[in-house]
């Protein structure tokens, strides 16, 4: 349908439907009610309702993200995704302009940082990713054989309200894994942003602090964030990417 005040075609009239993954806080998760937030949601938000549009949010797993756009299940897809020439958006959908740029890093225990930190010899330990991130592309290439790589489905149980919380104060922090998990667990992959955020939340207390360990860019390349664009959404593309020029400095908010 076509919003007639912006010239602009989107999947439902006067709507914008964003496609999202909730485990990637600050970037993209979910207040205690289950609401989308994050600086994604928020930059989105302001892009939306300057169009005069309602936005409507739909949570997927990470892995595939990017395609949903061309499925025509959404207009836009945001979980701080990567451009990468491995992921396809295919021929209904469209990469963003860049909106912010992250490093890759590890969050671990303050006593494993200098091991961690000397990742060419680290070896024996767990590396929690979420499948199909960048943070799992990286680990693989980085890590294996040396350590093990779990994605975050293998450890948390679906019904867990916060998996980054679980992963960190759980089973990094505490040294201690339930049942569920067979492996203690070494260190969480995730860009930086994320595990500063983490870090702060979660970093004092129980066996010892946490750190970051291993802060590098992937390939020896800057990393940025893209959105992905529904091309039967007309118009959509031009005007995110306006918006993000004018825009990207105040990415993150506040």
């Amino acid at each position: 349908m076509t919003n007639n005040a912006t010239a602009l075609t989107t999947m439902s009239l006067g709507k914008l439907t964003v496609c999202t993954y909730g485990g990637f806080a600050p970037v993209c998760h979910k207040n205690k009610d289950g609401k989308p937030i994050g600086y994604d949601i928020t930059f989105l938000e302001k892009f939306a309702h300057g169009l005069g549009l309602d936005i409507v949010w739909i949570e997927h797993d990470f892995d595939d993200i990017w395609t949903m756009p061309n499925e025509n299940l959404c207009d836009i897809a945001a979980a701080g995704v990567q451009q990468r020439d491995d992921r396809h958006v295919g021929p209904g959908g469209s990469w963003s302009d860049p909106y912010f740029q992250v490093q890759r890093s590890l969050l671990v225990r303050s006593a494993d940082k200098a091991a961690f930190d000397d990742y060419e010899t680290v070896a024996g330990k767990t590396i929690v990713v979420t499948r199909g991130s960048t943070a799992h592309i990286d680990a693989n290439a980085r890590y294996y054989p040396r350590c093990t790589i779990k994605c975050v489905d293998e450890l948390v149980l679906e019904d867990q309200p916060d998996a980054q919380e679980y992963i960190v104060n759980r089973l990094i922090k505490n040294h201690k894994v339930d049942a569920f998990a067979e492996d203690d667990v070494d260190a969480f992959a995730e860009g930086d942003v994320s595990n500063k955020y983490l870090c702060g939340i979660y970093g004092k207390g129980c066996d010892g602090d946490l750190a970051l360990a291993d802060i590098h860019h992937i390939d020896g390349t800057n990393e940025t964030f893209n959105f992905i664009t529904r091309n039967a959404s007309t118009g959509l593309l031009g005007l995110l990417n306006a918006f993000i020029a004018n825009n990207k400095g105040g990415y993150p908010p506040g």
